[in-house]
C-alpha cells in the first residue's frame, strides 16, 4: 500500500528538495511548515497534517543559531512533534542532522544539533538519523560583513568575511535521495551519512561563489571553532560521498547562463 510522507520543514532548502524529488517519484507527501498552517512547536494544525501519515522526514531547522535557545526550541519541537506523530500512527521519523558533530561540540550550534538528535530519539516514533556534510549554499549564507562580530549582517566594512575551515559540501538532491530512501527501507541502520566528492576550503569557495555571481567585493577568512578548523567538518572515510561537486553545483546555479541555449538561470538557496 502506498505511503504517506510528511515534511517538516517543506519550505526550506532541502525540505523543498525533498518534496519535489518525493513527488517526482510519484510518492504522496503532506508538507509541514508554518507558511502551510502548521507549527510543530505550537502543535497548531499537527494533528490534522498528520492525520493517515506514517512516514516523517524532519528538514526543520530552528528561528536561532544561539546554542541554548536552539537547543530548547529543538526539545519543545520533537516533544509536540512526537506527541502528534504518536497518536497519528506514524512508524517512522528521519532526522537530518550533520557529519562530525560529535567531535564539534566546541561550536554552539552543533551542541544544540546534538541535543536535536537525542530528542527525537526519546519522543519520535521509530527515530532514524541522517547525517550530512554542509550543503553547497552553507557558504554563502554564511557572508558576514566586516565588523559584524555578531553575526547579524549589520557590520560597517566594505568587505565580506567567512568562517574559514575545510569541509566537503554536498548537494541536496543527494541527501533528499537517502533521505526518502531511509524512509521507505523496511529496516534502515539507525544512523546514515553523506557528503559530497570534494574537500574545499570555505573562504576560497566565498571568493569563487561571488566570482561566479561576478560580485567583486573582498573576502576575508575569519577564525573558525577549533574542532572546525583541523576538519572536524569533513566525513571519514566510511561515509558515501555521492553527488556534484560545489564546482558543478556553481555552475548550474549561480554562473549566468544564456537561456537561448537552453542553460538554467541562477538560482538562490540557503542552509543547516
Amino acid at each position: 500500500m502506498p505511503q504517506l510522507i510528511a515534511v517538516v520543514g517543506a519550505t526550506g532548502t532541502l525540505g523543498r528538495t525533498v518534496v519535489e524529488v518525493a513527488r517526482a517519484e510519484g510518492l504522496e507527501v503532506r508538507e509541514i511548515a508554518r507558511s502551510r498552517g502548521v507549527d510543530i512547536v505550537t502543535g497548531e494544525g499537527l494533528d490534522e497534517a498528520l492525520r493517515g501519515v506514517q512516514l516523517v522526514i524532519d528538514c526543520f531547522k530552528p528561528p536561532t543559531l544561539e546554542a541554548e535557545q536552539a537547543t530548547e526550541w529543538f526539545h519543545e519541537a520533537m516533544s509536540g512533534l512526537g506527541d502528534a506523530a504518536r497518536r497519528a500512527g506514524v512508524t517512522r521519523t528521519v532526522v537530518t542532522s550533520i557529519v562530525g558533530i560529535d567531535g564539534m561540540q566546541d561550536y554552539g550550534f552543533y551542541r544544540a544539533q546534538l541535543a536535536h538528535e537525542q530528542a527525537a530519539r526519546e519522543h519520535c516514533p521509530g527515530t532514524v538519523i541522517v547525517r550530512a556534510t554542509q550543503f553547497h549554499d552553507f557558504v554563502g549564507n554564511m557572508l558576514v560583513r566586516d565588523g559584524d562580530g555578531d553575526g547579524d549582517g549589520d557590520g560597517d566594512g566594505e568587505g565580506l568575511q567567512v568562517m574559514e575551515a575545510p569541509s566537503q559540501p554536498v548537494d541536496t538532491r543527494a541527501v533528499a535521495a537517502l533521505l526518502l530512501r531511509t524512509a521507505l527501507a523496511e529496516q534502515p541502520d539507525e544512523l546514515l551519512q553523506i557528503a559530497g566528492p570534494q574537500v574545499e576550503n570555505t573562504l576560497d569557495q566565498a571568493r569563487r561563489l561571488l566570482a561566479a555571481r561576478g560580485d567583486a567585493t573582498p573576502v576575508t577568512g575569519a577564525p573558525a571553532s577549533e574542532s572546525m578548523s583541523r576538519g572536524g567538518m569533513l566525513p571519514g572515510p566510511e561515509v558515501p560521498t555521492v553527488g556534484q561537486t560545489y564546482e558543478q553545483w556553481l555552475d548550474e546555479h549561480e554562473r549566468p547562463h544564456d537561456t537561448m541555449t537552453g542553460g538554467a538561470p541562477r538560482q538562490g538557496g540557503d542552509r543547516t
